[in-house]
Order: C-alpha cells, then sequence, then structure tokens
C-alpha cells in the first residue's frame, strides 16, 4: 500500500493555524476497484464494464480510524513546527496500519509513505 505524504504539508500548517486536531484514517480494500492493466492499449477494450466508460469493480472497503492527534493553534507556524508534526502524524498512520492490516487481508503487504 502506498500513501503520497512524504511533501503533503499544507494539511499540517493548516492544522497548526487554526488549532484542528488530525486524525489518521485509513481506507482498505480501494485498490480492490480498479483492474490494473500491465498493457493498457491492448486491454482497452475491455476497460470498461459499459458504454459507460471505466466503472469501479465491487469491492468492500473498509475504513479504520484512529485516534486524534490534539494540535495546538499557533497562528504563524515555523517550518520546525510543521515538520514535527508531520512526522507525529506518519507514525499515527503507521502504527494504525500495522495494527490492522492483518484484519482486512493486508498481512503480507508493506506500507510505504513516500
Amino acid at each position: 500500500m502506498i500513501f503520497y505524504l512524504k511533501k503533503r504539508k499544507g494539511f499540517i500548517r493548516l492544522a497548526l493555524e487554526n488549532g484542528a486536531s488530525l486524525v489518521p484514517v485509513i481506507s482498505f480494500g480501494e485498490n480492490e476497484h480498479y483492474r490494473r492493466y500491465k498493457n493498457w492499449i491492448s486491454s482497452r477494450w475491455t476497460w470498461g464494464r459499459s458504454i459507460i466508460g471505466i466503472l469501479p469493480l465491487r469491492h468492500p472497503v473498509t475504513t479504520v480510524v484512529g485516534k486524534p492527534i490534539h494540535v495546538n493553534q499557533i497562528i504563524d507556524p515555523s517550518q520546525t513546527d510543521i515538520d514535527q508534526l508531520h512526522d507525529q502524524y506518519l507514525q499515527a498512520i503507521e502504527q494504525l496500519y500495522d495494527t490492522n492490516k492483518a484484519n482486512y487481508g493486508h498481512e503480507h503487504v508493506k506500507l510505504k509513505i513516500i
């Protein structure tokens, strides 16, 4: 499972500026909604499930919600403030994933945060 969060810190800055708590959330099963084709061009005619176009496959999605990270308001947060809270949030995401991955069939899937 891949999360693109390493460079995304705008939501952290907004949380600090507004004193809003951050809640780590992971959804298991989202990747199973679409087929992954190695050669999309050769399979373009089977890509859509109807004349409407690309439709998701049926698969259950389970969303797991972690403990909120309470944030004190800082009107003008420094880069250090942002980086510290960002690291704390990423650790919470990793912990939430590690705690719940076996329950949803991801026990052999590593979490990559890039």
